[in-house]
């Protein structure tokens, strides 16, 4: 991510990729750190959207990333709200989209993607409850260079769809397995509970509280509640 904002700062094209074998610092939202060894698949791509685009770009990312697990390799895959991919209820990829702006104006974003590619959960007894793998779960090694060519090739027609006026909001919306369910969401200054009802357009979370109240979360962590 840091060095991709390196080279938009630098003026580097709309487009670029930035992609590591391994991160040693690697990090998720917040600053959560993420777990980056040599089997995965890690990069940042630095994008030039107009501000009424941006909060697609999360939405993009995490459609492209479906739709390769499921074309590719006939995985299930299903997204947690705001920015994680699940298979089978364990997170296989994150994304994370950083900005920079002078002013009121949007110089540049950059997406970022971690998958995780052939990493062995197992391994890392931080995770191993909750993350999985493409190797794990397809019982066997996986192209990076296949996976690498897919994800952009989805994630420059989604783009250009984007900058044609075709948004993947419905798309996204079908995949969260998040709606429905009662969570708990917190981070950012925020805490609250309820069901889960819809996002916006925009990526915000729908919560109707136990209350009554409907409230829109931004961002935050997300935790399954006991149903009832």
């Amino acid at each position: 991510m840091e060095a991709a904002a390196e080279e938009a700062r630098r003026g580097g094209e709309e487009g670029m990729v930035v992609w590591a074998d391994e991160q040693l610092s690697g990090r998720g939202r917040r600053g959560r750190g993420w777990v980056c060894p040599r089997g995965g698949l890690f990069l940042s791509i630095v994008l030039r959207p107009t501000l009424p685009q941006l909060p697609s770009l999360l939405m993009l990312a995490s459609v492209a990333l479906v739709r390769v697990l499921e074309r590719l390799f006939a995985l299930p895959a299903r997204l947690k709200w705001p920015n994680d991919v699940l298979i089978r209820g364990k997170k296989v990829a994150g994304i994370l989209v950083e900005t920079s702006f002078r002013g009121e104006v949007l110089e540049y974003a950059v997406v970022g993607v971690g998958l995780n590619v052939n990493l062995d959960p197992e391994r890392y007894p931080e995770i191993s409850a909750t993350a999985t793998s493409l190797s794990r779960e397809l019982g066997r090694g996986v192209g990076l260079g296949q996976t690498l060519e897919a994800l952009l090739e989805e994630m420059d027609g989604l783009y250009r769809g984007l900058r044609s006026g075709r948004g993947v909001f419905e798309e996204w919306r079908g995949y969260l397995e998040t709606l429905g369910q009662r969570v708990k969401v917190t981070g950012a200054g925020v805490e609250e509970e309820g069901i889960a009802q819809d996002v916006t357009p925009d990526g915000r979370l729908l919560l109707l509280r136990k209350d009554g109240q409907r409230v829109e979360v931004p961002a935050g962590e997300v935790s399954l509640l006991p149903q009832g």
